[in-house]
């Protein structure tokens, strides 16, 4: 269970890094007026992906006992950050004329989510705290 805590809280630099990677990204492609092209669809998925991991081995984690009563707004928080960027990203897809409207939309709230999320179970985006079972 250590190590899967330390998975879970470790791959938050890594999605912290891929939102801030995905909102230049897709900032610059709206600002410079592109077209929305396969590294940004790439961008665009990768951080959904890895939003669709950390989900995942939070569950884990509360599957393996490992809950109390802060993780509720914790777990709807992230499961919808989760599903807004995954919902966005394929909402844009379909369209005719993929934009960087609905991508940067899923970005910014789903690290507002991310953001909540994280405030529910009482620390910071980057503070980090032992594992205790």
């Amino acid at each position: 269970m250590n190590g899967l805590f330390h998975a879970h809280s470790g791959l938050r630099y890594l999605i912290l890094l891929m939102a801030v990677v995905a909102f230049v990204a897709f900032a610059l492609g709206l600002a410079q007026k592109a077209k929305f092209g396969r590294v940004h669809r790439i961008i665009g998925v990768s951080y959904a992906g890895l939003l669709h991991t950390q989900a995942t081995l939070g569950i884990i984690m509360v599957l393996m006992g490992r809950f109390y009563p802060a993780l509720i707004g914790h777990i709807v928080m992230m499961l919808l950050a989760a599903v807004d960027m995954q919902v966005l990203m394929s909402l844009n897809r379909r369209r005719e004329e993929p934009g960087f409207i609905m991508p940067l939309a899923g970005v910014v709230s789903s690290f507002v989510f991310i953001f909540g999320g994280v405030m529910a179970i009482g620390r910071g985006l980057l503070t980090t705290t032992a594992f205790t079972p």
